[in-house]
């Protein structure tokens, strides 16, 4: 490659990190105009101008490009340029929802990385900073938080390094709000859209790819957080740039959000404002997805109404909406939690338990669909939603068992404040059981029902009307460790309180007691159980099962025992020594195991 096209080309990346992509954009044009250019500088110039177009959001000409210069890198044996011209085809999908058609040339880039087939550190570098980035938005469309934060915070480090794309940075911060706002750590998630904003290049491309997302994402989060004013102010600027550009995803879902906030101000003159100018965009440009996001909308603002023949109207809407897409065999979930809430809404007024019957067919649809789209968090908040609807019928045995699936769909999926509001409530519905118990042999009111089962909370969860309350964890009061057999026989223990150590009817009568609680926790599919004062969890380990009895909130009781049973997992000669004991139905004094005690103490005396 000569050394003027080089430079030409170098200049029209530096020009692209000063924020002037138009005057990039007319440097790679030029190149391409040269006549002799070496079938490596025709390359190198076309990967320049096809990221140029997918910043500027000609995404059909820049997936040609991508496509393109994949193809002919591979030919050359220019690993890294492969990487680049995937880096514009994953990016043009991007802006055409279609991004997981992208994964296999993903896939490839790691093996090239992987191969030693780039020339230099600085090479491998630049692939890896690319491939990373992109993997850490694969994780986090798949829910998988931690590890798409891991991906970006090691892409963020080396793009903080001088190279062409250094500008991505902004992208990596963004990338983290959205995490952290997916996980419920809100003011965490607005440190770093704001983070993002503030890098900002200064060019069109980088304000219709990060600032309208970032600004978008801030209203949904100030929503959560109850600043209805901030929420509304971020949502029109970020309308203000997906309109310039017809992002209509986009769009409709901005428009919604503002007559949602404009309710909630009980502003029902701002809501229509809204409504009329969302109509006007659609039959300018026509577009379905803002159509279906319009109905919702419109299906909010007659149900704000306080006349009968509005909510009939409300109704029909939302059942004409989700019918469609029933058919279409894709779901529309924020027409699923619109209708709901309808319904919800409609039981508090009619008192009418027959109003459920409606209502589980649409949550069983949330399930079927989060399954479908792999959502994690969408099927923990249709089997909390599953729950608080049997605390309605007060099927007690049904609500703890849905509890206990969300629970560990959030422990699981790193929804961790989730999960410890789930494990609140838990516990909560434990201490008032006998309580509720006899509410089956009693009229209780619906609204008594309606309060213990706080579904207004979980719908405004749900609808984004509010952040996770999850309670302030508070340390256990740990009791008793046993570890037993499949059968039921205890083979190890350790009393944490002096009145396990010497009450031996105590022990005994905990120990009777076991069967019973075993078989409701694994075959009911339950986590814990109350043993008078106490709470029981019961994790199985081989075929053993470990039981800890304590005192005071679970979820942090949760965790110390799931890390008790991984560090004994790890440690093969632990199980060979239960196996050992088993067989000669020995009991293990702690003496056997010299090491488990400092082990024990560690992790339940935190």
């Amino acid at each position: 490659m000569t050394d003027s096209i080089a430079e030409e080309i170098e200049r029209g990346w530096r020009v692209l990190n000063e924020g002037k992509e138009v005057e990039a954009l007319q440097i790679a044009n030029e190149i391409e105009k040269k006549e002799s250019l070496t079938p490596e500088e025709r390359l190198r110039s076309q990967i320049l101008k096809g990221y140029l177009l997918f910043l500027t959001g000609r995404s059909d000409k820049a997936l040609e490009i991508g496509n393109q210069t994949i193809q002919e890198s591979i030919n050359q044996k220019k690993p890294l340029l492969t990487v680049e011209a995937t880096f514009i085809k994953w990016g043009a999908l991007f802006l055409l929802s279609r991004v997981f058609e992208s994964w296999e040339d993903v896939e490839y880039c790691e093996q090239l990385i992987k191969s030693n087939l780039l020339d230099s550190e600085s090479e491998i570098e630049q692939a890896k900073a690319l491939f990373l980035y992109m993997r850490s938005y694969f994780h986090y469309w798949a829910e998988e938080y931690e590890l798409s934060q891991k991906s970006g915070e090691q892409s963020y480090e080396i793009f903080g390094k001088p190279n062409r794309y250094t500008h991505i940075r902004a992208h990596n911060l963004m990338g983290f709000g959205h995490t952290y706002g997916d996980i419920g750590e809100l003011d965490k998630a607005l440190e770093y859209h704001k983070r993002s904003l503030e890098s900002k290049v200064g060019n069109e491309a980088v304000d219709i790819i990060t600032n309208a997302v970032s600004f978008n994402s801030m209203g949904t989060i100030y929503y959560q957080k109850g600043d209805l004013s901030q929420a509304i102010s971020h949502f029109e600027k970020s309308l203000q740039i997906f309109e310039k550009f017809n992002l209509s995803f986009y769009i409709g879902q901005v428009y919604d959000n503002l007559v949602k906030v404009s309710l909630d101000r009980n502003n029902f003159k701002r809501a229509q404002e809204y409504l009329n100018r969302f109509s006007q965009y659609n039959k300018n440009w026509g577009v379905k997805v803002s159509f279906d996001f319009y109905k919702l909308s419109q299906a909010r603002i007659l149900k704000s109404s306080t006349r009968t023949r509005d909510w009939t109207e409300a109704e029909k809407i939302l059942i004409d909406l989700i019918r469609e897409h029933k058919i279409s065999g894709v779901e529309f979930t924020p027409g699923l939690i619109a209708l709901c809430d309808f319904y919800f809404q409609e039981l508090k007024l009619t008192n009418d338990l027959g109003i459920l019957e409606d209502v589980q067919p649409l949550v069983d649809r949330f399930i079927k669909q989060a399954e479908l789209r792999n959502s994690f968090s969408l099927r923990a908040h249709a089997f909390l939603l599953s729950g608080k609807i049997s605390l309605l019928r007060l099927n007690m045995g049904d609500a703890r068992r849905y509890l206990t699936k969300a629970q560990q769909i959030s422990d699981s999926h790193g929804l961790k404040l989730l999960a410890r509001e789930i494990s609140h409530e838990h516990d909560k519905l434990l201490e008032q059981l006998d309580g509720l118990e006899s509410y089956k042999k009693q009229k209780i009111s619906m609204s008594e029902r309606l309060n213990l089962a706080s579904l207004d909370e979980t719908m405004d969860l749900m609808q984004g009307k509010r952040e996770i309350n999850a309670p302030e964890l508070i340390n256990e009061e740990p009791v008793l460790l046993l570890i037993l057999t499949g059968g039921g026989v205890l083979i190890f223990s350790h009393s944490f309180a002096e009145e396990w150590s010497f009450d031996s009817e105590l022990f005994g009568g905990f120990l009777s007691a076991f069967n019973s609680i075993s078989d409701e926790v694994f075959s009911e599919g339950l986590d814990r159980v109350k043993f008078g004062q106490h709470t029981v969890l019961m994790e199985p380990l081989a075929n053993f099962s470990v039981c800890y009895l304590y005192k005071g909130q679970t979820y942090l009781a949760k965790q110390k025992l799931v890390e008790f049973i991984g560090l004994i997992q790890e440690n093969a000669s632990i199980e060979q020594i239960l196996e050992k004991f088993e067989k000669t139905s020995q009991v293990i004094e702690i003496e056997d195991f010299p090491f488990l005690k400092p082990l024990i103490t560690q992790i339940f005396k935190k």
